[in-house]
């Protein structure tokens, strides 16, 4: 049997920690359970799921936080977020688009504040991130590609 990311998602929630940090009511963990599971992988930076945390309450406030833990705490997260209010939709893809990217919004001005631990650079395997990849400055980034290198 094939190992699927399906499969990956709809068993987190079985995670006993996962389990155990909902039945103590601890919103902060289980806020940090879902994100993985949207995010799709377990091994996301801390710093990336506190600021997912950080972003999300300055954006939605500390209630939708409640709201959005409360709807999507148990069961397998795709059907929790299909039968969701579009309120919690939006909170999703909100949290999905800010792992992935490290982007938000400040004064309607988008910014990366945080793509060094973004999840897009653990997709990609040929490069990391630029300023974290060595050399100064931006790192290797700050040079142009070689012509016919590839």
């Amino acid at each position: 049997m094939r190992f699927t990311r399906r499969m990956f998602l709809g068993a987190l929630p079985l995670v006993p920690a996962a389990a155990k940090a909902r039945a103590l009511g601890d919103r902060d963990q289980a806020f940090a359970d879902i994100a993985r599971q949207i995010g799709g992988v377990s091994d996301v930076s801390p710093y990336l799921i506190e600021a997912a945390e950080y972003e999300f309450v300055l954006v939605h406030g500390d209630g939708a936080k409640d709201a959005f833990v409360a709807a999507l705490g148990t069961g397998a997260l795709t059907d929790r977020i299909a039968e969701s209010a579009p309120a919690v939709q939006t909170q999703a893809a909100f949290v999905a688009t800010f792992l992935y990217t490290g982007e938000i919004v400040r004064d309607g001005v988008t910014i990366a504040k945080y793509y060094p631990w973004c999840l897009s650079w653990k997709a990609v395997t040929f490069a990391t991130a630029p300023g974290t990849c060595g050399g100064p400055g931006f790192g290797h980034w700050e040079n142009p590609p070689i012509a016919g290198a590839m």
